[in-house]
């Protein structure tokens, strides 16, 4: 049986690995490299493309000229529409995984609005793909507990490792066809996810301040769903940008536990306090 795999990023690696336990019967498609760097911007390798070329796995950008059979397309945490085309070359079906319990949260950042709505949990759904992104049927799903330390990088890790676990163990019955796909409803309880830009992180003074006294949870969910990117930040009084990079919540009070001023190492709140007081001023 072959798989055609399409994954870009760290997360779709987890799923790869485990799929190459089961079979060496995968090809893989992932997006081009991309510049990097604000000086070089030298075109670097996505974490799919060096594990691809670590590991001596075909590596493709598109399946124009692929020739071999196709039972399987699998797709982890790709990051572009796969066309229509492209799906109907799978003999036996298509699966996505999609971290998020479906309906709820669909589109393109599903995990970091998960975290901002201040969800206690969340899933991962395994479906198979169709023409509307993250509306086909369901073949499984898997509930997993938000702790209130995640962040969008522990929940994305939590979500795909648990979702190759799930992918491995439907994929047999998948394959006889002893599965029965359960429709999604058309509408979803939760708006439809996009992407983040840069102002999203962005946070007043007096509403930074404001949650270091009370009602912090806004805030502090805020600080874990835009972790790594776009990051949250604020202007001091003194027009310097501070960036909150990590923080905790004691009593409703956020209490920031790492900041980092511009062109600066990241430091603790304390050490902030204790040696750039005049910025507050």
């Amino acid at each position: 049986m072959t798989i055609l795999f399409f994954g870009s990023s760290p997360y779709s690696v987890l799923v790869l690995q485990k799929l190459l336990k089961k079979t060496d019967h995968i090809i893989v498609i992932t997006t081009p490299d991309q510049p990097f760097g604000r000086r070089s911007r030298k075109p670097i390798p996505n974490p799919v493309s060096q594990f691809c070329q670590k590991n001596k796995l075909p590596l493709h950008l598109d399946d124009r000229h692929l020739e071999t059979d196709i039972d399987i397309i699998v797709s982890a945490d790709y990051g572009l529409k796969i066309p229509l085309k492209t799906l109907k070359k799978a003999k036996i079906g298509t699966l996505s995984l999609h971290p998020s319990l479906l309906p709820k949260y669909r589109g393109a950042t599903p995990v970091p609005h998960t975290l901002l709505a201040g969800e206690t949990q969340t899933g991962i759904s395994l479906i198979e793909m169709t023409e509307k992104i993250d509306q086909g049927p369901i073949i499984a799903q898997k509930t997993i507990p938000i702790s209130p330390q995640d962040t969008s990088v522990t929940l994305l890790n939590k979500c795909f490792s648990i979702g190759a676990q799930l992918l491995l163990k439907t994929l047999p019955n998948y394959i006889e066809h002893k599965i029965t796909p359960k429709s999604q409803p058309l509408k979803s309880p939760t708006p439809y996810t996009q992407r983040f830009i840069k102002k999203d992180g962005f946070v007043p003074w007096p509403t930074f301040k404001s949650a270091l006294s009370t009602h912090g949870q806004k805030l502090h969910n805020q600080i874990r769903a835009l972790h790594p990117w776009p990051g949250v930040y604020t202007t001091l009084p003194n027009h310097h940008n501070l960036k909150i990079l990590s923080a905790k919540l004691i009593a409703e009070k956020l209490l920031p536990t790492s900041v980092q001023l511009p062109g600066k190492k990241p430091i603790s709140w304390q050490q902030f306090l204790a040696g750039y007081q005049h910025l507050l001023q």
